[in-house]
Order: structure tokens, then sequence, then C-alpha cells
């Protein structure tokens, strides 16, 4: 049998490894959670990314500005679209019930400037945000992303709080914030949907003047001092040609549909009646998509023209959330008609198409002859769970927050510990 002593030394033991144990299982000591593969990029909640969070190609070698890290998706140069193109790829992934490789989350997180918006792109993100290169689509495109994963509602409330204080006095939105912006419909519209999105009401979010997001939105709509077949159109300026894409996004927000949008009950087309008196936010909505079912017919079901590709998506986008399926069904048969030649290996593209399956309730797998979700995970990082990432619940805000974990695991060291000592103590009285 044993001795005292050796009994002692075993329960020490015991109650070490079980530590150790313990430490592992909730991320070690509090605050010293494990970094995933090239760095940790967890942010604090109310400052830049540490200079940790950087990614560079070679270990030790600064990214240069037109690098593409290696947890992105898609290998073109991201300076312009980085952050866009990368959140409209989680978004996509987790529309599809696909969880996102967890190094690319980790490094939109590490995108995230420390008043909560983005810049298009941020090659160190060590290095603190510049507030005039801030994007309104970058950030409201971000803020629909970590929506759709679910488990970052704190980064979710900072980029709404970003976009609530960036409206101008007319309601509407800048593409790139400051002090001489004037409204961008395209960034107005995309601020619309990341709020919807969020749960925040754009009807409550009005400017010092009094205008909402949705009333600056509609004064771009072309009315019946437009010639007719471009009525219920959008345009990027005053007096502009009615602009397709811009349209569908419009549609979509101004309709209070998200991304992915889901079929909305079927209903009649109802043009922009002329005259008329000056039309309320869902007047509107359908005003535009009767416009963009006129244009797909026109084109065969596609609207042609230098955005046929990005024009329809948007627009099979807003007639699945106005209430007009068959026409948004036929618009996506078109896109998955031309799949294997249109998307190739472009993580926006097949995002997109993976957009427009999901808002007709096609199957993505099969999706004009393509597993769109393995095409688009192949164009990114391995989808491998980081020892950071592998312990998260949807209670949780992500790798920025770790406070309950923090907690437990400080808790069960300070126990173990005392259990650790009142052992051994006993051990000595024995001997």
């Amino acid at each position: 049998m044993p001795s005292p002593r050796r009994r002692g030394r075993a329960a020490a033991a015991s109650v070490l490894t079980t530590a150790l144990l313990c430490s592992v299982w909730t991320g070690g000591a509090a605050g010293a959670a494990t970094p995933p593969p090239g760095g940790a990029l967890g942010t604090a909640a109310d400052g830049p990314a540490p200079r940790a969070a950087k990614i560079s190609l070679v270990p030790g070698a600064k990214a240069a500005p037109n690098a593409v890290p290696p947890t992105l998706y898609g290998r073109t140069d991201p300076t312009s679209d980085g952050v866009y193109r990368q959140s409209l790829a989680l978004l996509a992934l987790a529309s599809g019930d696909v969880k996102p490789a967890p190094t690319a989350i980790e490094w939109l997180l590490g995108q995230q400037c420390a008043d909560g918006g983005f810049t298009a792109y941020r090659a160190d993100p060590g290095v603190p945000c510049d507030p005039a290169r801030e994007d309104t689509v970058a950030t409201a495109t971000a803020v629909e992303a970590l929506h759709a994963l679910r488990t970052y509602d704190t980064r979710v409330a900072r980029g709404v709080d970003w976009l609530k204080t960036k409206q101008l006095a007319d309601g509407s939105y800048a593409a790139v914030p400051g002090p001489n912006a004037t409204g961008d419909p395209t960034a107005t519209a995309a601020a619309i949907s990341a709020l919807v999105t969020a749960g925040t009401s754009p009807e409550l979010l009005k400017s010092p003047q009094g205008p909402t997001p949705a009333d600056a939105l509609k004064a771009t709509q072309l009315g019946c001092a437009a010639l007719a077949p471009d009525r219920g159109a959008f345009a990027a300026g005053p007096g502009g040609p009615a602009d397709p894409l811009l349209t569908g996004r419009a549609v979509l927000a101004l309709a209070y549909g998200t991304r992915p949008a889901g079929p909305a009950p079927s209903i009649a087309l109802t043009p922009l009646m002329c005259p008329a008196p000056t039309p309320n936010r869902q007047t509107a909505a359908q005003g535009g998509a009767s416009w963009l079912v006129a244009k797909l017919k026109a084109g065969g079901n596609h609207i042609g023209g230098p955005t046929d590709f990005d024009a329809t998506v948007a627009a099979v986008e807003a007639l699945s959330a106005t209430g007009h399926p068959a026409e948004a069904g036929a618009a996506a048969d078109w896109l998955a008609a031309g799949a294997k030649t249109m998307a190739g290996n472009d993580p926006i593209r097949l995002a997109s198409l993976i957009l427009a399956a999901e808002a007709t309730n096609r199957t993505l797998t099969t999706f004009g002859g393509l597993d769109l979700l393995n095409l688009l995970q192949s164009t990114g990082p391995p989808a491998t769970p980081t020892p950071d990432m592998a312990n998260q619940s949807n209670t949780t805000n992500g790798p920025e927050d770790h406070t309950l974990r923090d907690t437990l695991s400080a808790v069960i060291a300070v126990l173990l510990a005392a259990t650790l000592i009142l052992g051994m103590r006993h051990s000595r009285r024995e001997d």
C-alpha cells in the first residue's frame, strides 16, 4: 500500500493535471487565449487590432499594400475590395449553412477600426485606421457578414453605431464620409440594408433636419418628370440615366429586404403611376421592381449592359424581396445557365450566385452544374478550426470578447490552486 507521503503526492499530481486540462479547455489562463496560426486577431472592443494581428506571406516580413493575405478569399489585389469581398464570401457561406474558415473570419475582425467602421482594406491591421478612408459599403457589408455568423453581436453593434454617426443632413450616406462628403445612393442603399439586417429600423434614424435614409434614397428615383421607360428606376445623380445595378440595390433596401433575400409573398406588379403623389417607401420599391421586370423581359431574363451580371443578381434579390418570385426565378435560371462561364474562381461572383440561388430557393450544390459552396471555399483558406475559435458558442461575441471564458478560467484556476495547497499541507501532516 502506498505511504501517506506518496498518496499526498499522487493527489497533488492529479489535481495539477486536472488544472492543466481545465486550463486548456477554457483557453488557458485569463487573458491568454491560444493564438491561431498566423497570429492572434482578437482586437479589443475599444481599440485597434494589436500589431501581432498582422498577416505576412513570409514570416517576419511586412505585407506590401497589394499583397494578398493567405486568409483572404480570392487572389487578386485586395486594395480596393478586400473587406467587401471577404464579407460577401462569409455572408454567402453562412447563408448556405457552411462554417467559413476561422482564419478568414479573424482576418475580417482584424480589419475593423477602433470606431467600428471599416476601410476598403488595411495591409497592416496593427496600424490605426485613417478615418478619412473609412468606407460605407465595406462597413455595411461587413455588418451583414458578421451578423450572419451569429457570434459577433458586439462587432455588429459597433459597425451599426458607426453607420448611425455618418448620416448626412439629407438622410443619405456618402461613399467615404468626411467634412465635404455628399450623398451616394449606392452607399445609402447599403447602409439601409445593413441597418435592417442588424435589427435597427431606418425609420427611426433621422438626421437633425428630419429625413431618413429611405427618404434620401427615394429622392434618387426617376419619377413622372422622366421619360416613361425610365420611370421607377434609380439614378446615381440628379438627371442621370437609369442605373440597373443601383435600381436593384435600391429596391432591396427600400423593401427592407436582407441578404440572402427571403422570398416575400407573391403580389402583382404595380408600376409608378403618373400623375401621382410622392410615393412612400413601399410604393417606390414596387415601382423600381416593375422597372426591373421590364428590363429583364426586354433582355431575355437578364439586364444587358456593362453591369449585366451584377445588375441581374441585384434584380433577383430585389424581386424576391418585393414579392415577384416568378420573375426572380427566371433571372436566376439565366444566371445558372451561364454560371460556369461567368463565375470562374472569382469569390465575389461565386458569392453573388449563392445569394441569388438562396433568394429563389435553388440548390447551391448543383446550381448551373456547379457546387457553389465548395468552389467559393476553394478560393480561400482551409476551413480548419483554430484553437481560439473551437470553443465559441452563439452566446459570446467571438475572439475579441473572451470575458466569459476568462472568468471561468480564473475561477477554476483559483479553486484548483487552493485544492492543491490543501492537499500538500495534509500530506505533510501525515508525514
